[in-house]
């Protein structure tokens, strides 16, 4: 997206970006990806109390801004949905909304990261990286672009189901149960000793929706997880993608599916 800024403006990004190479311009040309439809890896929190906050693995660190308007983010063990608006003066304001809750490990920088992501301020482009500028001229976040899985048009493998009682079902082997959302809305599923075929839907929220799912009725051997798998694909309710896997929230909070790519 290319951004008309003022002079008054380049000046401020000029002063927050601490330690940045003086008179480099930010860009905004071909070849930068876009603020939305990118999922974006946090680097590091540079404060300008001189405080250095850096995103240990960036992968667990993300933000997608998205054309409806909600911004998706990840912060380590946590997850998040808030709104954004832009101006064409590069002006980035974000409201955070709904966030779990869970402990992350010592060392985490999720709740700074959420914290940063409500000051959002200003945003520009320089070598292709993300860098939003804070509130208060209190500091800037550095991002960069990070490739996204594909919900449609690949075959993901189930590695585990991991249900919120506690049980732990895993996919042994991981071929045997596998996922296709097709462009045409069909989903094409393989359960083990079985074979199936339903339809999709997803929303800009990621909610994502399967029809009941009609089968074979072979029985498959002792050990097998082939009914709890369609039954779970049913019961999908969200989904995002973490480290190149796949997950599908299940309804009602009951638990989680991962998935890896083929």
């Amino acid at each position: 997206m290319a951004l008309s800024r003022s002079a008054a403006v380049m000046a401020a990004v000029s002063t927050a970006l601490l330690g940045a190479v003086a008179c480099v311009s930010p860009s905004n040309g071909p070849g930068v990806p876009p603020l939305t439809g990118t999922v974006w890896e946090l680097q590091q929190i540079q404060m300008n109390d001189g405080t250095l906050l850096s995103a240990n693995p960036p992968q667990n660190y993300t933000a997608e801004f998205a054309d409806d308007g909600q911004v998706f983010v990840q912060a380590d063990c946590n997850r998040a949905i808030g709104q954004f608006t832009e101006a064409s003066d590069g002006r980035l304001s974000v409201q955070m909304g709904p966030t779990t809750m869970a402990a992350c490990p010592e060392g985490s920088i999720g709740s700074q990261f959420l914290q940063a992501m409500g000051n959002s301020n200003l945003y520009f482009f320089q070598d292709e990286d993300l860098f939003i500028d804070l509130k208060f001229d209190s500091g800037t976040m550095q991002f960069s672009a990070a490739p996204t899985p594909a919900l449609i048009g690949t075959v993901w493998k189930l590695q585990q189901i991991q249900m919120n009682d506690g049980t732990l079902l895993v996919a042994n082997p991981p071929d045997n149960y596998t996922a296709e959302f097709l462009a045409d809305g069909s989903l094409v599923v393989r359960a083990d000793c079985n074979r199936g075929r339903g339809e999709f839907t997803v929303t800009d929220e990621r909610m994502l929706a399967v029809s009941p799912i009609a089968t074979t009725m072979a029985a498959c051997p002792d050990g097998s997880i082939s009914n709890q798998f369609v039954q779970a694909l049913g019961n999908s309710g969200s989904f995002f993608f973490q480290d190149g896997d796949l997950f599908v929230e299940l309804a009602f909070d009951s638990g989680t599916m991962q998935f890896s790519a083929d």
